[in-house]
């Protein structure tokens, strides 16, 4: 997060990154005579970069003609790809039924939110028409619900409404000129679903809990499972009457289906329990009732759950094969995705940064081993190109769901096309904003693609009208993106960091135990800086003087955050007292105890607590919350995170306050009762509390500059999101 430099008005020197004490103060030539960094070679087949490039040098808008995803070579036509053998694997036609879809890539079915009124919006038919422009193959609408008796979110879409009619023709016809074929998910939640929304009983097979809500579910009788059946097979007719190419079944998580076919929910004692050729007959009954529906054109998918992880009464891997054979039949399924998780492990569906990426691939092998020609799609955290082409190279899988990774960058696969992999904005697998299945119905967006979910609020980049100089103060996401987006417009722009390295926050987090793909934000940002010829000093402290001698047109402060001064009753420990930077940076005092007070809920006191662990430290967390770490429910990982505590032996002691204090000793005391606790031979206490913004840099310029713009944590200090948004913003802007 950083400053600017006095006499940052210029370096006749060739453009280079300036490192800490290299001309601190100086009082070279202005700005506009700065020379600009030449990138090397391979960027310039990048028709974002050459247009910005064109901008600056005052050219005006980029040439409209041509294809913006192919690279064409002096003679006319196209050159061939520049794609390593791997990747290529991905780029290649798929065979589905009777339809071909563009690339091995799925963008398959997540919640969204971007319903309105139990029916798919505008917005839907931009999100998906994004990605089918950057390459996808296979599109698949989010779940619609295919009864009235499930309605699991405020925003769910109601599948068996005639109404969705016209807006599945919308967005089919959004993605249509792009090439890739569009199916929706069909599905009903079960007794994972709510009540709630419309105040009615939820569905299930068996008498068996929700563990997440302890809502009990209505036993379905052979009435209600006749209606479902009839239920799938009209939603995919209408689907396919609206145009879509298909429907996806889904058997996976959050599903009744799976609930029917797995021994951990289905306790029945009717010909839909008992066996699997029991507990596999509503699902073979839904299938042949959706294939009769979409006729033999129509496209029927199958998300199938492979792994419960409860391996004493759910489906195992073991049994995976055995349930997919029993289910493929000729004819009747185009594609089965095979995936993981259940009621008590909805975090493995689409696992965080904690799991390595991959880690369904075997049990995707395995499926296909017995599928009989049916093409299975694999998941489980594909978000690298080199990881989900090995997928496919190794046999593993015929094509690959990597929806997170077309969220956070839907010209992935065009990209590859273009030989660009690096230019690829990588997913970091956070999930802090892609998983939005939650009770704040937020939209669904990507921690550093805020476009992701809400396109048509970034329209496309226009050129400036003139090029100005542009001073951006600060390293960290907001300053880098809004440094972007303004060299993008055409802008001549310098950004000062006062710290040695670009990234700011996540760039410190990224050196916590399991957190390394944090730092990725920063990186791809700083890759993209370098690609425009942005001038990057470092190691340069801004202050209003030296801000004012620079002379740029338009001066963006993104100066991040400060600590809060400790000033409860553990600052009576005096020196043992860190904050969360310091513990990251492993300024950990003493050699005992390190008590981590979590003020915040999240994961600076995570990280804070592991690196500790990791240096060997024994270490106790403590919260006046219900849980400590409780916002991890947000994104799915409170369960891995807690067994990770475990396995570190770290202790969490929740609902405590801190009384006191000092040398070695730390006491605590019920939050709601009388009854203390002393800890001893304490040698470090963390406190992770809430920041304040460091704003005194742009308080000092109010006034004194022609425009003046504020972004990311100096507003405010929130999550990465809000800085890389902010950033893009202001970037317009200028």
């Amino acid at each position: 997060m950083g400053q600017a430099p006095r006499g940052l008005d210029g370096d006749r020197r060739a453009a280079r990154r300036i490192l800490p004490g290299e001309d601190r103060q100086l009082q070279d030539p202005p700005l506009l005579e700065v020379r600009r960094r030449v990138p090397d070679d391979r960027h310039r087949q990048d028709p974002e970069v050459q247009d910005a490039r064109r901008r600056r040098r005052g050219a005006g808008a980029a040439d409209r003609g041509g294809d913006a995803h192919r690279v064409t070579d002096p003679g006319g036509g196209l050159a061939p790809p520049a794609v390593a053998p791997d990747l290529e694997l991905l780029l290649g036609p798929l065979r589905l039924g009777g339809h071909l879809a563009p690339s091995r890539v799925a963008f398959t079915a997540h919640t969204t939110n971007l319903g309105r009124d139990g029916l798919p919006s505008q917005a839907h038919a931009a999100y998906y028409a994004r990605r089918a422009r950057g390459g996808a193959g296979l599109i698949v609408i989010e779940e619609v619900c295919v009864h009235p008796s499930d309605h699991p979110l405020d925003r769910s879409l109601r599948g068996h409404d005639p109404a969705i009619g016209p807006a599945y023709a919308r967005i089919a016809d959004a993605v249509r000129p792009h090439g890739a074929l569009l199916c929706v998910q069909l599905n009903h939640s079960g007794m994972q679903g709510s009540g709630h929304p419309r105040r009615q009983a939820v569905w299930a097979p068996s008498a068996v809990p929700n563990p997440s809500t302890m809502e009990m579910p209505k036993v379905m009788e052979p009435e209600d499972i006749t209606a479902l059946v009839e239920g799938f097979a009209g939603c995919a007719r209408l689907a396919i009457e609206s145009g879509l190419h298909g429907v996806e079944v889904n058997a996976g998580q959050h599903s009744l289906l799976r609930q029917f076919l797995s021994p951990l929910t289905n306790r029945r004692g009717d010909g839909y329990g008992g066996d699997l050729e029991g507990r596999a007959r509503l699902l073979r009954e839904v299938l042949a009732a959706v294939r009769e529906a979409v006729g033999p054109s129509g496209l029927v998918g199958l998300r199938l759950c492979a792994d419960e992880f409860a391996p004493w009464a759910g489906i195992t891997p073991e049994q995976a094969p055995g349930v997919a054979a029993h289910l493929l039949a000729p004819g009747g399924v185009d594609w089965v995705s095979v995936v993981v998780g259940s009621i008590y492990s909805i975090h493995a569906t689409r696992a965080g940064m904690h799991t390595p990426p991959g880690y369904a691939v075997e049990v995707a092998r395995a499926v296909r081993a017995v599928s009989g020609g049916v093409p299975v799609l694999a998941t489980g955290s594909l978000v690298d190109p080199a990881v989900a082409a090995a997928a496919v190279a190794s046999e593993a899988a015929d094509a690959v769901e990597m929806t997170r990774a077309l969220i956070a960058d839907p010209d992935l696969v065009a990209r590859l096309r273009e030989g660009r992999a690096d230019a690829v904005r990588p997913c970091i697998r956070c999930n802090q904003d892609c998983v939005v299945r939650t009770a704040q119905n937020a939209v669904v967006s990507c921690i550093h693609n805020p476009a992701a979910g809400h396109e048509a609020d970034f329209p496309v980049l226009p050129p400036a009208t003139r090029q100005r100089r542009v001073l951006v103060i600060g390293g960290g996401p907001a300053g880098m993106e809004a440094a972007r987006l303004a060299a993008m417009r055409g802008h001549r722009v310098t950004l000062v960091e006062r710290g040695p390295s670009l990234g700011g926050t996540p760039r410190l987090v990224a050196t916590a135990p399991l957190r390394a793909p944090m730092g990725e934000v920063g990186s791809w940002l700083a890759a993209r800086l370098e690609e425009l010829g942005v001038e990057v000093r470092l190691g340069v402290e801004a202050t209003a003087e030296s801000v004012l001698d620079a002379g740029a047109e338009a001066v963006v402060v993104a100066t991040g955050a400060r600590r809060r001064p400790v000033e409860g009753p553990e600052a009576a420990a005096g020196a043992a007292v860190v904050e969360v930077r310091d513990a990251l940076r492993g300024v950990l005092p003493g050699d005992g105890l390190v008590v981590v007070v979590d003020r915040e809920g999240g994961y600076p006191a995570i990280d804070a607590a592991e690196a500790a662990a990791a240096a060997g430290r024994p270490v106790v967390m403590v919260s006046e919350d219900a849980f400590v770490s409780s916002r991890l429910g947000l994104t799915g990982e409170f369960s891995p995170w807690y067994r990770r505590a475990a396995a570190l032996g770290i202790e969490m002691v929740p609902q405590v306050v801190v009384v006191g204090a000092g040398p070695g000793e730390l006491i605590l005391r019920e939050r709601f009762g009388d009854r203390t606790r002393r800890l001893e031979a304490v040698g470090a206490v963390v406190v992770a509390d809430h920041e304040l913004a460091d704003d005194a840099l742009h308080r000092a310029l109010r006034g004194r500059v022609a425009e003046l713009h504020r972004a990311g944590d100096c507003v405010a200090p929130r999550r990465v999101l809000h800085a890389v948004l902010e950033g893009n913003r202001t970037g317009r802007l200028l």
